[in-house]
């Protein structure tokens, strides 16, 4: 990704209609080396799990899997419409992939498709309920140890000071090599993406196979991800609303 930005600095890569937005591979390549450099400076490190609760149509979704190569992360997908068809059975499915995937980080888009989701987090994870990152203290959860940052897509801290706004989380330092340099050297064969064993539900029952970068990439794994690398620009349909 870092050589195709900068051999086409310039040139458009992927338009996403939800909030109109556009990309260059500049753009792809610097925005997910900076979340990734974001995660690392609060001490995250390669191996550590992330959570997604993003649906494809956000370009948070593809920026963050290029940022999980960038620093190691092994990135877990839970599927976003499972609150659009039934909240209680998301927030069951929600429990137990926070449990079963160990998540250090969860990312979830903040509403979309007429479903609130950090209201349904909060309801799995009341603690968010009480806690103000504003304090400086580690988030802690003892229904779920391992989490430490539960981030979210919107734009402002209303009713929601227990989580991270995922902008907030973009750190342009350029310091990302130097907090990977006393870590192995990342390859194609590096975890990258765990695959999730679900019920007739949608409610994870275990984890699956781990794929590593090169698996990902030759499986096709993430198609908007692949074109990307393919240098093949695209326009990525789907509408949600903004609360």
């Amino acid at each position: 990704m870092a050589k195709i930005a900068e051999e086409f600095p310039h040139m458009d890569a992927v338009r996403y209609l939800h909030k109109n937005e556009k990309f260059g591979f500049k753009d792809v390549d610097s925005n997910a080396e900076d979340i990734a450099c974001g995660f690392c400076e609060q001490g995250f490190q390669p191996g550590d799990i992330v959570l997604s609760w993003l649906p494809d149509h956000f370009s948070e979704q593809t920026i963050l899997e290029f940022a999980c190569t960038k620093a190691g992360f092994v990135l877990y997908k839970l599927d976003p419409t499972l609150p659009i068809k039934d909240p209680a059975v998301a927030k069951k499915a929600l429990k137990s992939a926070l449990e079963i995937t160990e998540a250090n980080i969860l990312v979830t888009q903040e509403a979309g498709s007429d479903v609130n989701y950090v209201r349904l987090v909060k309801e799995v994870i009341p603690e968010i309920r009480v806690w103000d990152f504003s304090e400086g203290l580690p988030f802690l959860s003892p229904r779920f140890p391992h989490l430490r940052y539960p981030v979210h897509t919107g734009f402002d801290h209303e009713n929601k000071r227990g989580m991270i706004p995922y902008r907030h989380m973009l750190s342009p330092s350029g310091f990302l090599p130097s907090l990977l340099e006393k870590h192995d050297l990342l390859t194609g064969a590096t975890p990258l993406y765990g695959e999730l064993e679900v019920d007739c539900d949608g409610i994870p029952t275990s984890k699956g196979k781990i794929l590593t970068n090169d698996e990902v990439e030759s499986a096709n794994i993430w198609p908007i991800y692949n074109c990307i690398l393919n240098k093949e620009y695209q326009e990525i349909n789907g509408i949600g609303n903004i609360w």
